[in-house]
């Protein structure tokens, strides 16, 4: 039987190149974001770097959880997941937003992803 920390490893392994990944992508995001004129390309851009954003947060907070979980310190367990269940939520709501306004069921003056 194992113990479980090989799991954890291999959990955190996957982790750290998607959050980093998903954090690079935001900055590249935001950036073209920054100099494109208002409309559905840059509103769909917008919806993706917010994706990012929180696929990045949900990892971060994945792996601190795998990492509290591993030490068997249960209060930063809970704290972490708290966090990782709201930032989930978050990309919930995003790729909503995102199918929205890709399917145009948003209509006149809905929100974007900045405003």
């Amino acid at each position: 039987m194992s113990d479980g920390g090989s799991g954890i490893e291999a959990l955190l392994a996957v982790l750290r190149p998607v959050g980093f990944t998903a954090a690079g992508l935001v900055v590249l995001g935001w950036l073209v974001v920054s100099f494109l004129p208002r409309g559905r390309a840059r509103s769909v851009l917008e919806w993706a770097s917010t994706i990012a954003l929180y696929v990045a947060l949900a990892s971060l907070f994945a792996n601190l959880v795998a990492r509290a979980h591993a030490a068997g310190n249960w209060l930063a367990v809970v704290a972490f997941g708290l966090l990782l269940v709201i930032f989930v939520g978050g990309l919930c709501v995003s790729l909503a937003m995102m199918v929205r306004e890709l399917t145009g069921t948003g209509g006149a003056g809905t929100v974007d992803a900045t405003h």
